[in-house]
């Protein structure tokens, strides 16, 4: 790509308008969830306001149907009921308290309101039939609530018999004067129902307006939002995607990045290409000091755990060899360490020349080695016995001043140990027997 476009100063144009396009829209969103929010209140200020007009409708009629009970059968427990209802369920006191905190100095208040003075007016009639009642039924005077006590009944009602006070009872809430006080009620509570409904009505069709506008708005924005981001889409695509796509590609293959893409991926590529070139032989020198040991050249603890895990989970047999240089200590205090580490060295090349290139071997400790022999099963312990023999006689010549060295080994078999024992302890365990015994010899675990 010979024109090279900056991906920083791209990515900054296009985020600042998707910031301002979804700033946008997020305050649409958030004044839209408002709209919807007060048009929610709305119906839910509706169905309590209109749930109170019932309340009071039914509290009303509630206190008519206990009276009318009351009057026919003079059963105290209607009286009762009465006032649980007037005095503690109070559902049509409630229901105004309701309508006030939504519809407070509405046209539905001050008519709910209305129906509740008309409901407590015609009480002062309930209260004179209820006490006409209980005169009639000669219910005791202290079991007459408050209220009834206190009505005073005039000279006409006061002569008449129990009989007669029994019937003016009844007639007063049955007459046509107290069903249309009653009508007037239910007629105030229709004027509420109205008025909420109108209302309601109203406030809705103001909230509709707005989030018509509100909506349009969004959907421009949106459309706006997703046009910019088909194009950051694209741009990503041929500027970052598609490069790193061959980047990838390079790394899989072990060869230098193409460069392409945007001019900070070129800048890139072009680094990446100068580290590649000049860490290659790094890399080689890394991964040898990982798997070696720097003294012996041979293969190092960490390199022996992992073949020996894998030759143990493995199916093919093997020999497994632990060694040890016999007094090692002495040479490093007689001669001194330079000619301890040429003994390092010289037992290292002689179990080189000695064994097998598919052999591993490795050192696993001061002067400890491992050697892992593969595809060698029991039955040829023979060439074990061939090859301990010539390390035997090879290390037994001093050479370029160093004075003979002598080995203790102890050696096991994959196909020959028990399953339930390891085969480097069983090793280890030969190589302590040998060195009970004398040491400058080996010993194959049977």
């Amino acid at each position: 790509m010979n024109r090279k476009i900056r991906i920083q100063r791209t990515s900054f144009i296009s985020t600042a308008l998707t910031v301002i396009l979804a700033v946008a829209i997020c305050s649409s969103a958030l004044i839209g969830w408002r709209m919807f929010t007060r048009l929610q209140e709305s119906n839910h200020c509706y169905t309590i306001c209109q749930e109170a007009a019932k309340q009071l409708e039914d509290g009303s009629d509630y206190l008519t149907e206990q009276v009318r009970l009351y009057a026919m059968t003079g059963e105290k427990k209607y009286m009762i009921s009465y006032f649980e209802e007037a005095d503690v369920n109070r559902r049509r006191d409630k229901a105004l308290a309701e309508l006030s905190m939504y519809f407070d100095s509405t046209d539905a208040f001050y008519s709910l309101k209305s129906a509740l003075n008309s409901s407590q007016n015609l009480m002062e009639t309930e209260y004179r039939s209820m006490r006409l009642i209980s005169e009639a039924y000669n219910l005791p005077e202290n079991e007459w609530p408050d209220e009834i006590r206190d009505v005073r009944l005039s000279a006409s009602d006061a002569a008449l018999s129990s009989e007669e006070k029994c019937s003016r009872g009844r007639d007063i809430v049955f007459d046509s004067a107290y069903q249309s006080a009653r009508e007037e009620i239910l007629s105030s509570v229709k004027l509420c129902t109205d008025s909420l409904i109108k209302e309601t009505d109203l406030r809705q069709n103001q909230i509709r307006d707005n989030f018509k506008m509100i909506y349009l708005a969004s959907i421009i924005g949106i459309v706006l939002i997703a046009l910019l981001s088909f194009g950051i889409c694209i741009m990503i695509r041929r500027l970052v995607v598609l490069p790193l796509i061959s980047y990838n590609d390079s790394v899989k293959k072990g060869v230098i990045f193409p460069v392409t893409g945007a001019a900070e991926l070129q800048t890139l590529a072009e680094t990446y290409n100068a580290v590649f070139i000049e860490n290659q032989e790094t890399q080689k020198l890394i991964r040898h000091q990982a798997e070696y040991d720097s003294m012996t050249e041979l293969l190092n603890h960490g390199s022996f755990d992992r073949l020996l895990k894998i030759y143990k989970d493995g199916d093919s047999p093997f020999a497994l060899h632990i060694i040890d240089i016999d007094d090692f200590k002495h040479f490093n205090d007689t001669y001194g360490h330079a000619v301890g580490d040429d003994v390092l060295r010289k037992v290292a090349s002689a179990l080189t020349r000695t064994f097998r290139s598919i052999d591993y071997i490795c050192r696993i400790g001061g002067d400890e080695f491992a050697v892992i022999m593969v595809d060698m099963p029991e039955k040829l312990m023979y060439v074990v016995d061939e090859k301990m023999n010539q390390l035997k006689k090879m290390l037994s010549v001093a050479e370029d001043n160093i004075p003979p060295v002598t080995l203790s080994i102890g050696v096991a078999f994959s196909d020959s140990i028990p399953s339930d024992k390891d085969i480097f302890n069983t090793a280890d365990a030969a190589l302590y027997q040998v060195k009970e015994n004398g040491k400058n010899n080996y010993k194959i675990y049977k």
